[in-house]
């Protein structure tokens, strides 16, 4: 209850002393017997917070998945020659990836672990999320989706490739010849490439772009057809989603924050984020996807490679990594073949859709959401150069401690407040454990940006020649700043995080009280989880570009990769806001960056 009155402290001091009143009343009131419910709930399950952290972050938001929640991630770009050159990578990418899954069947991949606290050693994680990503699927609910695990003896035996918003399915096993060869998985794929566009092909594919209590009332409608009901236990049911794109994305959604930052074919590194996202709406890729689907791999003709994965199954860590991991086997072979053996393996199969009229409507209803939403997406990548985490790490300072504070520093500067910011934070430790949610507004983030910005009472008091004594007073508000970061990290990674504890309470208080508790239904408490500031650090092996959406229709979000050369930022923000721009959160960015570096280097002269 502290750190919950520090944050609205932090965020919006008008509501501290009624918010303070609602905090004693609940101590003094439900809050033991909810805390005890919580311990019972505890010694009862393997994880007292995994099955309801999964209900509210997920399974109960009608957004539509692309953009609100599912990520996106572009490869480094391949070299295709030919056609043919793209069929020989796809294919030995999905060898590689039945390897992984079978590696997972047998239970034979390497646990992680991680260093503990105080040099105690190591700890392993959990790694459930690794072995659940290829048997997930999110299936749509009109008041709560629905996660349907599949069972790997009868079901991921086959793989489903998109092209031209044709699906196609590809058994790759067998019970009696076991799984499919390279030759025989290129030429199935050459076949698809080769077929042409039908102009009279229905783009099913948009539904699952809809919010999802209206792309659960368009499945039941499918639904109702039997070759229909076919096609989509064939998608539920599948290893995974290939997506092979035709036409190249036009460079028309941002201007390049660098214009020396080019990609492909003239596009930045913003427009391929847009790409893997959405595929820029119905009007090019965005309805050859299936997006309730965990891993969505992308490959374009031209060379693009990426992927799209559904977050409610995993987490970055679990699902990049493993992308990453089986892209770099892949990218060290050879891209050339033997002559290819003839295959006798039947066509793949094309699922063709029966539409009727309120189809058709579903359709495109589906399609104007979707395009307005893709319209309204603003993105922008810095790719800073200036210096990376090592520099961090020279001044003794938690590099995404660092980058947190840089993170709020530009949002004050931006919008002379701090706001309710969220960064996820692995809880691995603990069975079956997801996330806990690093919060970097605080007291001591607030003093430290306002002193940055000239706007702490305390500075006023000192003239310009008492510039040592300003940049002192400074440095000692940046140094508690840092102190109190690196010690929320800590505290999330190790249980003690307040946002699965508030939520806990909640969904107690749900179960046993006739009504909720005033702290729980006051604005204060809304405002306090409403992430204006949608953070995450997400590493990755390579020069690989990763992103989302805000998660607020007035917010931002902000995926950054710490390295050892640079630091990479893609910020996002919708043009309807107004007040929210992905390019002037950049620029703000770099500039904290730079003041900050400038700071540090002061102290040390």
């Amino acid at each position: 209850m502290q750190k919950y009155l520090a944050q609205i402290e932090a965020i919006s001091p008008s509501h501290l002393e009624k918010s303070k009143q609602l905090v004693r009343s609940f101590l003094q009131g439900p809050g033991p017997k909810l805390q005890q419910f919580l311990v019972e709930r505890r010694h009862n399950t393997a994880n007292w917070a995994t099955e309801w952290w999964l209900e509210d972050m997920y399974l109960t938001v009608p957004l539509g998945l692309p953009i609100n929640s599912n990520p996106g991630l572009a490869s480094r770009p391949k070299n295709f020659s030919t056609q043919r050159d793209a069929a020989i990578y796809l294919a030995r990418f999905l060898m590689e990836l039945f390897d992984y899954q079978e590696t997972l069947d047998r239970n034979d991949l390497d646990v992680d672990v991680v260093k503990c606290r105080e040099g105690r050693g190591t700890q392993k994680l959990c790694m459930a999320q690794h072995h659940q990503i290829l048997k997930i699927y999110r299936r749509p609910g009109e008041i709560r989706d629905e996660q349907i695990i599949l069972d790997r003896t009868t079901s991921g035996d086959h793989i489903i490739i998109a092209h031209h918003n044709q699906f196609y399915s590809i058994p790759v096993r067998a019970s009696d010849r076991g799984r499919i060869t390279e030759s025989e998985l290129i030429q199935q794929i050459q076949k698809i490439m080769e077929t042409p566009a039908d102009p009279r092909t229905p783009p099913v594919g948009i539904l699952t772009s809809a919010k999802r209590p209206v792309w659960a009332r368009s499945r039941s409608e499918l639904m109702k057809n039997e070759q229909n009901r076919h096609n989509i236990e064939l998608l539920e049911r599948c290893l995974c989603v290939v997506c092979i794109d035709e036409d190249i994305l036009p460079v028309t959604f941002n201007e390049p924050y660098n214009k020396n930052d080019r990609w492909l074919n003239d596009r930045d590194y913003a427009n391929v984020l847009h790409h893997c996202l959405h595929g820029g709406g119905s009007r090019h890729l965005g309805a050859n996807r299936w997006y309730d689907k965990t891993v969505h791999v992308i490959i374009g003709k031209d060379g693009f490679w990426g992927m799209t994965y559904e977050h409610s199954a995993g987490e970055a860590p679990a699902i990049f990594n493993a992308f990453e991991m089986l892209t770099e086997k892949v990218d060290s072979m050879p891209l050339t073949v033997e002559n290819l053996v003839p295959s006798h393996l039947p066509s793949p199969e094309k699922l063709d859709w029966y539409i009727n009229e309120t189809s058709r409507c579903n359709i495109r209803e589906a399609m104007t959401t979707f395009d307005a939403l893709v319209e309204d997406l603003d993105l922008c990548i810095l790719w800073f150069k200036d210096y990376s985490k090592e520099f961090v790490k020279a001044c003794k300072i938690s590099p995404d401690a660092y980058v947190q504070l840089a993170l709020q520093l530009t949002y004050f500067r931006l919008h002379g407040r701090l706001v309710a910011t969220y960064e996820s934070a692995s809880i691995r430790r603990f069975s079956k454990g997801r996330v806990d949610v690093i919060r970097a507004a605080s007291p001591e983030s607030l003093a430290w940006v306002k002193a940055m910005c000239q706007d702490d009472p305390e500075l006023q008091n000192y003239t310009p020649d008492d510039g040592i004594k300003r940049e002192q007073k400074i440095m000692e508000l940046f140094d508690l700043a840092v102190k109190r970061q690196t010690k929320e990290i800590a505290d999330n990674i190790y249980g003690s995080g307040i946002d699965n504890h508030l939520m806990g309470l909640r969904f107690a208080a749900m179960e046993i009280c006739d009504n909720l508790p005033e702290l729980f239904t006051d604005e204060s408490f809304g405002i306090v989880h409403h992430f204006a500031l949608s953070t995450s650090q997400v590493t990755t092996r390579n020069d690989t570009i990763v992103g989302y959406g805000p998660v607020v229709p007035d917010g931002y979000g902000c995926a950054y990769n710490l390295r050892k050369d640079s630091i990479i930022f893609s910020c996002s923000a919708f043009h309807s806001d107004g007040r929210t721009s992905a390019r002037k959160y950049a620029q703000a960015l770099e500039l904290s960056l730079r003041e900050m570096a400038a700071m540090l280097k002061t102290k040390n002269k």
